[in-house]
C-alpha cells in the first residue's frame, strides 16, 4: 500500500502503472463531452466561420504531478486516432 501523502509530498517520480487506477469517471466526462460538441458542430444553425459565438470546446485536466493526467490523455487521444495512426504507447 502507498502512503499517498508522503508519495505527493516528494520529489521522487511515480510510475503511471503505480496511480493510474478508476479513471471511468473521467472518462466518462470527455467520452460526453466530444459526443456534445460532435452534436453541436453537425447542428444545421452551426457556422464554423461564425467568430463572435462563444465557444466551449475545450477539456482541461489539472493535478498533482504523478496522478495519471498525461496518460489519461494518450489513451484518450489513441482511441480517436485511426489504429494505423495511432502513436506508440
Amino acid at each position: 500500500m502507498v502512503d499517498l501523502r508522503a508519495l505527493f509530498s516528494s520529489n521522487d517520480p511515480v510510475g503511471s502503472a503505480e496511480a493510474f487506477t478508476n479513471r471511468q469517471n473521467q472518462w466518462g466526462l470527455v467520452a460526453t463531452a466530444i459526443e456534445d460538441h460532435l452534436r453541436h458542430i453537425a447542428d444545421p444553425g452551426f457556422n464554423v466561420e461564425d467568430l463572435e459565438t462563444s465557444r466551449n470546446n475545450v477539456v482541461h485536466f489539472h493535478g498533482v504531478g504523478g496522478v495519471g493526467k498525461s496518460t489519461l490523455l494518450r489513451k484518450i487521444e489513441a482511441s480517436l486516432t485511426a489504429a494505423d495512426q495511432r502513436p506508440t504507447q
